[in-house]
């Protein structure tokens, strides 16, 4: 790839929400708290000079109109998530006016099933991928296997990664094994941070509001890194699922 790439445009395409229990963004609430939030998915389209990078993949065809599908299992009544046709890979791609062979490599933050549903779409294009992620292939209780695809074309990093000049990727661990956020320095933006789900919103981001993450010490730590690298670069911060900024934010066709 181009060290000396320039990211053209950079798109919000929704792809989705989640109905969420309140405590996952918020444990202070306690866990025995029924309120439940709405949880904004995005996934994230490069328009660059050396083509196009798509950053995660959305849901799976196992939620099309299935909000239900994790009843019978420890997830019953914490997580719903909403899925149309409009919202599979396929589409979200057509709408923007290329179809999936046009991405040229995909950047997967972590192999939950809200980021990695769209991954078998991209058999042979270059998946980016964390090391300590790919722990997480075999085991069944991660995510629906349709989001744990074995036979695709990983390229491994271990840690931070500098793709080019304009693009980094920020190894944040915490809310996964092998978690990490994107840097971008856009033509028109600027920087904006990609925070993921190192820090799912504003609350978090801002007022270090403590979240559920696997390795809450790990993720900690991964946060004060974000908000450290956004104040150096002066980021424009997008959080992973803050229902309020998403009302605010640009999505396609309006761009960063």
């Amino acid at each position: 790839m181009d060290k000396q790439l320039v990211v053209n445009k950079l798109y919000l395409l929704p792809a989705g929400h989640g109905i969420v229990k309140e405590y996952f963004i918020n444990t202070d609430l306690g866990f025995d708290n029924p309120s439940m939030v709405r949880s904004p998915l995005f996934i994230y389209l490069l328009d660059t000079s050396d083509g196009l990078i798509l950053i995660d993949t959305g849901l799976d065809e196992v939620f099309l109109n299935n909000p239900n599908y994790y009843d019978g299992t420890p997830m019953e009544g914490l997580l719903y998530l909403y899925m149309k046709e409009e919202h599979l890979i396929p589409n979200l791609l057509k709408n923007a006016g290329y179809k999936p062979e046009d991405i040229k490599m995909v950047i997967s933050t972590h192999l939950h099933c809200d980021h990695s549903g769209g991954h078998k779409y991209f058999r042979e294009t270059p998946v980016l991928i964390q090391k300590n992620e790919l722990t997480k292939l075999a085991d069944e209780t991660y995510s629906p296997p349709e989001c744990r695809i074995k036979e695709l074309n990983y390229e491994i990093i271990d840690g931070d990664y500098e793709l080019c000049d304009n693009i980094k990727l920020i190894s944040t661990p915490g809310h996964s094994p092998g978690h990490q956020s994107v840097l971008i320095n856009t033509a028109s933006s600027g920087y904006v941070l990609l925070c993921i789900d190192v820090a799912l919103t504003e609350g978090i981001f801002k007022r270090n509001v403590p979240y559920f993450a696997v390795d809450p010490e790990t993720a900690a730590a991964s946060l004060s890194k974000a908000q450290a690298i956004a104040k150096q670069y002066n980021a424009v911060v997008l959080y992973g699922h803050d229902a309020r900024q998403a009302e605010t934010v640009k999505v396609y066709p309006e761009f960063y």
